[in-house]
């Protein structure tokens, strides 16, 4: 885990720029302040409110608000350092991802005074992260249609079918060996590929029994 605030703050933003702001939480008094940009990153305009424990927890996502009271709350106790990633829901109701990182300091006795940070905006890498992923899934699904499609045509040239028989024959075959219809169809494809005819015979046979 990381160590400092330098190094947390790395770790949240892979050394990119993000939209950043500053934190002071006095422990005593039970009392913030917020640099402008964290305000904004809450849909405030700087100053509009004035932040307080329970109006911060307020605004975390209701299933990360738990685990956030729950860091800051041994922060303030025991002091280290601490980052989180979570979900906020600021003035327009508008959901965000943001990281906190951040550092107790200590008095001479060894209580905790104030805890200093910074809240980074995250939103925008989780969404480019959410639409690559999507992204990805749509090719994937491109590229097994594609193989589902090479394996009927094979069949249509092997059995003699049509290719809607064809492609009953492979999803029927799937379900009697329990085989994903994608792997399925990859045999068939290589199958053809290799010569070896020793599957579309199976298949054949398979064919004749429907």
């Amino acid at each position: 885990m990381a160590s400092t605030p330098h190094e947390l703050h790395g770790a949240l933003t892979g050394g990119l720029a993000y939209r950043t702001g500053e934190f002071r939480y006095d422990v005593g008094s039970d009392s913030w302040w917020w640099s402008d940009e964290v305000f904004r990153m809450h849909g405030f305009e700087p100053g509009e409110v004035v932040p307080t424990t329970a109006m911060i927890l307020a605004h975390k996502h209701p299933e990360d608000r738990e685990r956030v009271a729950g860091a800051l709350a041994s922060t303030s106790l025991h002091g280290g350092t601490f980052g989180s990633v979570h979900r906020i829901l600021d003035a327009t109701g508008a959901e965000r991802v943001l990281g906190t990182i951040g550092e107790a300091h200590l008095s001479d006795d060894g209580s905790v005074v104030d805890i200093t940070g910074h809240f980074v905006d995250v939103t925008g890498s989780v969404q480019r992260f959410a639409a690559d992923e999507a992204t990805r899934q749509i090719r994937a699904a491109d590229a097994h249609r594609a193989v589902i499609d090479q394996a009927t045509g094979v069949l249509v040239h092997h059995t003699g079918s049509t290719p809607g028989e064809a492609f009953d024959l492979l999803r029927e075959t799937s379900m009697r060996t329990n085989v994903k219809l994608r792997d399925l169809a990859r045999k068939v494809v290589d199958a053809a590929a290799a010569g070896d005819t020793e599957v579309l015979d199976t298949l054949t046979l398979l064919a004749g029994e429907a």
